[in-house]
């Protein structure tokens, strides 16, 4: 049983249970083996789990601009937003590449500088360091992209999602989450060229609920490990 057939399946059984109980359940049983991972791998499946989050705040930001040249005079309290109409101008991560597809995101805005970007419809992207397959990204219930802008300082994300990737042999899926109470830092060069999420904290999740945490630097790059 492959794809959304097993997350059909597990929605099934566990409904009621929890927001994500049904996704916490696949990675459990069928998730990525963490044990089998090297230091290179880890790294890799790190860096793209974080900068995915970053290209969809980007993304997030470009499709803001373009709703409120719309409508100057109305604030915006949610908006949806087809990443194929922004793919080709999405800004560079510096220690990843990341090739998106498609994806609907779906933007709600609680106040003029909080934003909580899921999708309507999975990511779509392919990043060759960790997979030969199409991987998605999903952020629904209680995953989402908690994003706040500072006018004195760094904009600031949180973020927790489930990933599936649909590799060639055998259907793997995991779940990254940010750490803690200090979120991580978004920031853009002055050409918006690149992007990277700085100074924050995060852990993968897989198989029989092993986990690996990372920090990253300054400038965005996963720093192993932060724990063994």
């Amino acid at each position: 049983m492959k794809k959304w057939s097993l997350l059909a399946l597990a929605s099934a059984l566990l409904l009621g249970c929890g927001s994500n109980d049904a996704e916490d359940a696949i990675v459990e049983t069928v998730g990525l083996n963490i044990d089998s991972l090297s230091s290179q791998q880890k790294q890799n499946y790190a860096q793209i789990s974080t900068d995915i989050n970053t290209l969809i705040i980007y993304i997030g930001g470009q499709c803001l601009t373009a709703e409120s040249n719309k409508n100057p005079n109305l604030t915006l309290t949610g908006f949806t937003c087809n990443i194929a109409d922004h793919k080709d101008a999405v800004s560079q991560t510096q220690f990843s590449s990341i090739s998106l597809i498609s994806g609907v995101l779906d933007i709600t805005r609680s106040s003029e500088t909080d934003f909580k970007i899921q999708t309507k419809d999975n990511v779509k992207f392919h990043a060759a360091s960790i997979s030969d397959g199409t991987l998605n990204y999903r952020l629904v219930d209680d995953n989402a992209i908690h994003f706040i802008v500072n006018e004195t300082g760094s904009d600031s994300a949180s973020f927790r999602g489930f990933f599936r990737d649909d590799k060639t042999v055998d259907v793997t899926y995991w779940t990254a989450e940010s750490l803690g109470t200090t979120p991580f830092d978004y920031d853009e060069d002055t050409n918006s060229q690149h992007s990277w999420l700085a100074n924050g904290t995060a852990k993968i999740t897989g198989k029989d609920d092993k986990t690996f945490n990372w920090g990253t630097s300054a400038t965005g790059e996963v720093e192993l490990p932060l724990t063994e």
